[in-house]
Order: C-alpha cells, then sequence, then structure tokens
C-alpha cells in the first residue's frame, strides 16, 4: 500500500521587521492680516492625520498632515485671547528590511514633544519630534501534513500551535454632528479659542457578519465671551455614536479589535430664538477600523519513522507566529496634581487633555507588570490676571497583567488608550484627575518548526537481527525518547514500559535505557 499523507492548510503571520524612530518636523508659521500681533503664546497642541501608509521594497513610506491649535495673547490693551489654526505636512521612510509590496503595515505614531518660539510678533517657529512605532507582518498559507496512512508500524510526533485566524478585518466611517445649547449660566459666545474632540469606545458586539461599536465622541470648548466678569469660558459635550462595520464571516461573541480615529472636525455657531450667539453646531467623522478574529489549535507532524519500513522525510524549516494569548484590561490612574511653586492660582480649569505612556514593563510569574505615566497638560484660567495659563503634569501607575504562559523572551506588544478622563479643581493650587487607561496586550512567540512536505518511499524493511536482544543506552546531553526510540526503530510507548518511565518529557543525561529487540512470532 502506498504512503498517503493527509494534508491541512496552516496561515502564517510572519513579522518581517520592527522598527521605532523619531523624526524632527520643523516649520515657520505666520499671523495673517487680520490678527493682532502676538505678544505672548499661551498654548499649543497638535494632532496627526495620517494620510498614507504603504510597503515598498525594505521600506514603509508614511505621509500625512500635524494639525496646530495655538492660543495666544494679543498685544493691545486687554490681551484679547487668539487662536490660529495651522497645519504641517511630513513625508517619513521608515527602513525595514524585507518589506514588501501587499505586506501588512502597522504603524502608531504620536507627538513625543513640540516647541514653539516667537521669531518677531508676527511669525513664530515650531519643531515638533514625532515617534514612529512600526511593525510589517506578511501573511501566507502552507501545506501542513496532519496524518500519515499506508505504512505498517508508523509512528508520528506532533505538536500543537495555537494561532490566530484572522475572520477578517474592515473600515467604516460615519458622520456624528449634534447641536448643543448652553446652558442659561454660560455666557454668550464671542469666538472659539479651542476645540478638542475626543472618540472614545464604550461597547462593541459581534454578530453575525457584523461587528457593532457603540461610543462617544467627547467635545471639550474653550470660548472667548463679551461678558467682561467671565471672558474665558469652557463647556463639555458627548455625542453618542452606534455605528455598524460589515464584516463577512464573523459570528456572534468572536475576539475583536477596535480602534477609533476623530477626523475633519468642523464646528459652527450660531443664535438662538433670541438672537444670541448660544449654539454650537459641531460635526465629525468617525473612522473605525475592526478585526475579528478566532484563537485555533492546529496538530502538525513535525516527524516520522516506520518500525518496519524505511523511509525519507522530505522537511522545510517555516517560522511560525504563535499567538500565546491577547488581553484587554482596565486600570484606574488616581493622582492629585500640584500647581508649580511660581505659576499663578486655579481660578477655574479650561481643559486638561492627559495620555498614558508606557515607561517599562517587566515579566514575573505568569504576569506582566506594566510601569507608565499619565501626562496631564492643564489649562486654566488664573485667579489674580484671569488670563489663561497652562502647565505640565505627570502621575505615574503600574498595572498587573494576568497572562498564563508569558515569558520575557517572547514578542509583547503593548498599546495604552486613554478609555476616560474626570479631573476636579480641589482648591486653588491642587487639582485631582482621575484617568482609566486601557491596557491592550498582545503576547506572540516565533516557533521554529520542522514541517514535512513529503515522504520518500524506499523497498528495504527494517531488518533487527544482528541486533542483540537487549541495547542499554547512556541518556546524552539533548537526548529525547522521540530520538532515541528512533534511533533504535522502536516505540515510545515500548521505552516507557521497560523502563518504568514516570516522567517521559524529563530524561537525564546519564541515565540508563533498556532497549529490548523486538521479535515477531511467525505462524504456520
Amino acid at each position: 500500500m502506498a504512503v498517503e499523507l493527509i494534508k491541512d492548510l496552516l496561515k502564517i503571520e510572519e513579522t518581517i521587521g520592527k522598527e521605532e524612530i523619531d523624526a524632527l518636523i520643523e516649520d515657520e508659521i505666520s499671523l495673517s492680516e487680520v490678527k493682532p500681533n502676538i505678544k505672548k503664546i499661551l498654548n499649543i497642541d497638535g494632532e496627526i492625520e495620517t494620510l498614507e501608509t504603504r510597503a515598498v521594497k525594505d521600506k514603509i513610506l508614511i505621509n500625512g498632515i500635524i494639525k496646530y491649535n495655538i492660543l495666544y495673547a494679543a498685544d493691545d490693551e486687554n490681551l484679547t485671547i487668539e487662536r490660529i489654526e495651522d497645519s504641517t505636512n511630513f513625508q517619513e521612510e521608515i527602513l525595514i528590511n524585507g518589506a514588501e509590496e501587499e505586506m501588512n503595515v502597522d504603524i502608531k505614531t504620536n507627538i513625543e514633544h513640540i516647541d514653539c518660539n516667537l521669531i518677531d510678533s508676527r511669525k513664530m517657529s515650531i519643531k515638533t519630534v514625532l515617534h514612529f512605532n512600526t511593525k510589517v507582518q506578511s501573511c501566507s498559507t502552507i501545506e501542513i501534513v496532519k496524518d500519515i496512512q499506508g505504512v505498517e508500524g508508523i509512528q508520528t510526533l506532533k505538536d500543537c500551535i495555537r494561532y490566530n485566524d484572522i475572520v477578517g478585518s474592515n473600515t467604516s466611517d460615519t458622520l456624528v454632528k449634534e447641536a448643543f445649547e448652553l446652558s442659561e449660566d454660560m455666557p454668550s459666545i464671542e469666538h472659539i479659542l479651542k476645540l478638542n474632540v475626543k472618540g472614545y469606545e464604550r461597547e462593541v458586539r459581534v454578530v453575525e457578519d457584523k461587528v457593532i461599536v457603540s461610543g462617544v465622541v467627547e467635545c471639550a470648548i474653550i470660548y472667548y465671551s463679551d461678558d467682561e466678569e467671565s471672558r474665558i469660558n469652557h463647556v463639555k459635550y458627548e455625542i453618542p455614536f452606534t455605528h455598524f462595520v460589515d464584516l463577512p464571516g464573523a459570528v456572534k461573541d468572536m475576539d475583536n479589535r477596535v480602534n477609533i480615529e476623530i477626523s475633519n472636525v468642523e464646528y459652527d455657531i450660531r443664535e438662538d430664538i433670541s438672537g444670541e450667539k448660544r449654539v454650537i453646531d459641531i460635526e465629525a467623522f468617525v473612522k473605525i477600523s475592526a478585526k475579528v478574529f478566532e484563537q485555533r489549535e492546529k496538530e502538525v507532524i513535525l516527524d516520522s519513522y516506520s518500525t518496519k519500513r524505511k523511509f525519507k522525510l522530505v522537511k522545510k524549516e517555516v517560522d511560525v507566529l504563535e499567538n500565546i494569548a491577547e488581553s484587554i484590561s482596565k486600570e484606574v490612574v488616581k493622582g492629585v496634581v500640584n500647581l508649580p511653586q511660581n505659576y499663578e492660582g486655579i481660578e477655574s480649569i479650561c481643559d486638561l487633555m492627559a495620555k498614558p505612556v508606557l515607561t517599562d514593563y517587566r515579566v514575573v510569574e505568569n504576569k506582566l507588570i506594566i510601569e507608565g505615566l499619565l501626562e496631564a497638560d492643564i489649562l486654566y484660567v488664573g485667579e489674580s490676571t484671569g488670563e489663561i495659563m497652562g502647565f505640565k503634569e505627570e502621575i505615574p501607575f503600574k498595572s498587573y497583567v494576568d497572562i498564563d504562559g508569558i515569558k520575557e523572551d517572547m514578542d509583547i506588544d503593548i498599546e495604552l488608550v486613554m478609555d476616560s478622563l474626570k479631573f476636579n479643581r480641589v482648591n486653588s493650587r491642587d487639582i485631582e484627575i482621575e484617568g482609566i487607561v486601557k491596557n491592550d496586550v498582545k503576547v506572540d512567540r516565533i516557533k521554529k518548526i520542522d514541517i514535512i512536505t513529503e515522504i520518500e518511499e524506499d523497498d528495504k524493511v527494517v531488518d533487527l537481527s544482528n541486533r542483540p536482544s537487549i541495547t542499554i543506552y547512556i541518556v546524552q546531553k539533548g537526548d529525547t525518547l522521540w530520538d532515541i526510540a528512533k534511533r533504535f526503530n522502536t516505540t515510545v510507548d515500548e521505552l516507557i514500559n521497560t523502563n518504568d518511565i514516570i516522567n517521559p518529557e524529563n530524561i537525564m543525561p546519564g541515565e540508563k535505557i533498556i532497549i529490548q529487540k523486538q521479535i515477531e512470532v511467525m505462524e504456520f
């Protein structure tokens, strides 16, 4: 009977390369003719909009826009607060050997630092440090052997591979918009100074062929009014949304990954029924990227031999990205930040933005310990001058994530995401901050395996006639029972039974293994 290989397909996700780089983006911004001269820059922040990311040979190309929002005190009698919106294009090449077109590129870009200096009263220089964290992966499908039939006395060595079977991924946009009217105790709007918009995921459900994402778009607004007693004001609103992302093949309660990005934010100020500017129309595009997958296990034959017949295996070494674990946990981060000694006291808080930054991590006994900082950027109204002022502060935090089987040498991918943020003015010099940080952790390892591709048959039978009835073998360093059984044309079970081996996975160098020759009794 001919040897028959029973084959299966295995999807391989191979990491081609990783790279982290910083890039300095420099630009100059000049005031338009209608804007008054600058006396002092009060605050600057920026947002990144990635326009294109693609892989070419041995490099990743990325281009995008940094959108700046700048507040400054005008050089006039009233020290009017003015706003500048501007943008800078950037293009970067990130070298990753082995990268090719059509490969999957995962790139995370964030602003590390912005430095803004006045050149003169109408021009400023801006230096921005961008951090790019890039990973390139290639997906392919290979044939593996899951069973061998048609050979007498066949023995097989199997291993189990854990992997994520990607059902699919998709991206979908939705337009959210809402009109907000100021409460009666708030003064009317002269002009908007700052609009900070963030998207937060609240619930994700996977149903048949769809991913349902519910969340909120949080809008923090600082505006200038004509009220002499309350020139600078701030309000916060939320726009709830629910959106479907089509994903054919998705089944209820499958594992998922969702990312939310906000872009193309527009606003308009209009009058209420009394003719006062008290209504703010806000609209924004919410881009939702969803991936659905199942964690699966698949058996693959790594080695084989027969105790009766000789044959030759044709093998190929492959790198399999084995998924060990994926974990999403949330950590409550609390702290009180203190105003620096030489700063004017706090009358009210205009805006407080915070982002979590990973500083270190380590693995201890099936536990991942994450250390980070919650970097807070605070804008407030001074209690003496009524001017907008700003300062930055950091709150350290530590998270403990239980992950069975995690090891220090594994590929550990950690993403920290701000899930929600609350703050409260305690007194004129202290602010209480409470945030929820989402720890999104993925643990993989590269497993090198020799897969069987073909078997070359041989007509020769295994001849044990010249072998002694009993052989005593001294275990060498690196030996396994499989290696010994294959070398002496017996079976692992036979060795275990003959030698009363309690732990087959742990044989020690120097141990003596008794190998009995098996004699077939011929019937007449």
